[in-house]
């Protein structure tokens, strides 16, 4: 029993310095906040994680984390160096909140872009079978992803600068500033709890929408937030698209029509003469007949040269 008390431990140990050099790898201070859902991807699983968090809270290198902020958000700090980790600051959930808001805008965004290539897939096949008001229903649809995504990315963009700043600051180990700047920065970029619950509220009801597009397209819907020039523009997109992959067969097409011209042209050429014939007659010109005269002596010196 004690034996496989020591072979656990041992593996736990490993495990953990795995886990800490991972996280290492991508943050430069002495300390890390990540959220459950990450955690458990680098344990290999809840389990796994769980087992893991009592082992490191036991070394006093981690802790964890948990604040209500309409949703409930779990999370472990992690002590990236030797010594014991510092003590949870208010910051530190705000942080917690920062990174949750960012792996869901970021996952918004990767929808989002499967979404608008899927549409534009689509618009380009119907542009190319010649369904023009399909293909303009399409391009209304990928204006509209394009609208979302440009929010999402925003947003996430502006996060993340709140994160650079807290972290620059951390960095220095003045963790007062840290929380200063980090107040100072999410009050200067307008960042609200609202705010995100906002956006992520518009992004999935437009994700949403475009899951029923197929429905939508049986009728002419109504975009009235969107200008016909930026439909239009789309639409040029796709022409220009389809344009391109035609371009080839086009020039293969031009090229073998103007060989077979090429050909029956020279054919007629062969045919014309080869139907020419010369004869004695007074209307032809001195010239002929004279070469003719030639072409006939020397035929007859070459046979007497043979006999």
């Amino acid at each position: 029993m004690a034996e496989q008390c020591v072979i656990v431990t041992a593996m736990l140990k490993d495990k953990a310095a795995e886990v800490v050099k991972h996280l290492s790898e991508s943050h430069w201070n002495s300390s890390c906040i990540v959220t459950m859902k990450k955690f458990q991807d680098m344990c290999g699983g809840p389990d796994e994680a769980s087992v893991m968090l009592r082992y490191l809270s036991g070394c006093r290198t981690a802790q964890y984390l948990s604040v209500n902020k309409k949703d409930f958000l779990e999370g472990v700090k992690v002590s990236l160096s030797a010594g014991a980790l510092s003590s949870i600051t208010n910051l530190d959930y705000d942080v917690l909140h920062l990174i949750w808001t960012t792996e869901k805008l970021q996952l918004q965004l990767d929808v989002t872009d499967r979404r608008y290539e899927l549409l534009r897939k689509s618009a380009l096949a119907s542009l190319q079978s010649g369904n023009k008001k399909l293909a303009l229903n399409y391009a209304r649809e990928l204006k509209l992803v394009t609208q979302s995504r440009e929010k999402c990315s925003s947003l996430l963009n502006r996060v993340e600068e709140v994160l650079s700043v807290i972290a620059d600051a951390e960095s220095t180990k003045k963790v007062t500033e840290a929380m200063q700047i980090g107040a100072r920065a999410i009050k200067e970029n307008k960042i609200s709890v609202e705010d995100v619950d906002l956006c992520l509220r518009d992004i999935q009801e437009s994700i949403d929408s475009h899951k029923e597009v197929e429905n939508a397209l049986e009728r002419m819907p109504s975009y009235v937030d969107i200008e016909d020039e930026d439909i239009e523009e789309e639409f040029k997109k796709l022409e220009l698209a389809v344009g391109q992959d035609a371009q080839v067969p086009a020039l293969e097409k031009a090229f073998n029509e103007e060989g077979r011209m090429a050909s029956e042209a020279a054919d007629f050429i062969s045919d014309t003469f080869s139907n020419l014939k010369l004869s004695d007659r007074p209307a032809e010109k001195p010239g002929i007949t004279q070469a003719v005269s030639e072409g006939d002596k020397i035929t007859k010196k070459l046979e007497m040269e043979a006999v």
